[in-house]
């Protein structure tokens, strides 16, 4: 019976140290996303708003052609990544991300709670079952998001400085989010 306890505290473990990784890698692309759209919203309209400002506020200047050319050219700029955006669906991505880390996390602190202070093995059992049911839809999901090999490793690296384990590649436990030279924790 203590074997049975010890074997889903481990799988709790593992299931846990995934679920962080996986939370990482969406945190980081939410967070690269957001200063991509902020960028994008903040050029989109501080442009026009400053082009605006000079010319109420300088009226007849005698550079103002010079200026709408710059400003045409930025708001030419601007509109072609809005249109990248579109169509790399910026605004969707980011709200999975954010969504997907969020419940990665969630996953992640279950699974560790579990692992340190398992219940009986009956109710263990139980809720290891329901939390791998969710883990497995949200796995299915994220796996649709084409997640890179180097968002991989860099996952693999967070978790294994969370829950400070050693890699199986190198058996180093990382200690920073510093990339080595480990096929599996490192090269990114």
């Amino acid at each position: 019976m203590a074997a049975d306890i010890d074997d889903y505290r481990r799988r709790c473990w593992d299931a846990a140290l995934h679920a962080f990784g996986t939370g990482y890698i969406f945190q980081k692309r939410a967070a690269r996303l957001k200063r991509k759209t902020d960028l994008l919203t903040w050029v989109g309209l501080a442009v026009p708003l400053l082009t605006g400002a000079l010319v109420g506020t300088l009226g007849s200047y005698r550079l103002w052609g010079a200026a709408i050319v710059v400003g045409s050219v930025i708001a030419a700029v601007q509109l072609a990544i809005s249109l990248w955006s579109v169509v790399k669906r910026w605004p969707e991505e980011l709200a999975y991300s954010s969504a997907s880390a969020a419940a990665n996390d969630s996953l992640a602190a279950r699974f560790a709670a579990l692992a340190e202070d398992p219940p009986g093995l009956q109710a263990l059992r139980a809720q290891v079952e329901k939390l791998s049911v969710e883990d497995a839809g949200r796995r299915d999901r994220d796996s649709e998001k084409n997640v890179t090999e180097k968002e991989r490793r860099t996952g693999m690296r967070a978790s294994l400085r969370k829950y400070q384990r050693p890699c199986s590649a190198c058996h180093q436990v990382p200690t920073t989010m510093e990339a080595s030279n480990c096929g599996v924790c490192g090269q990114f």
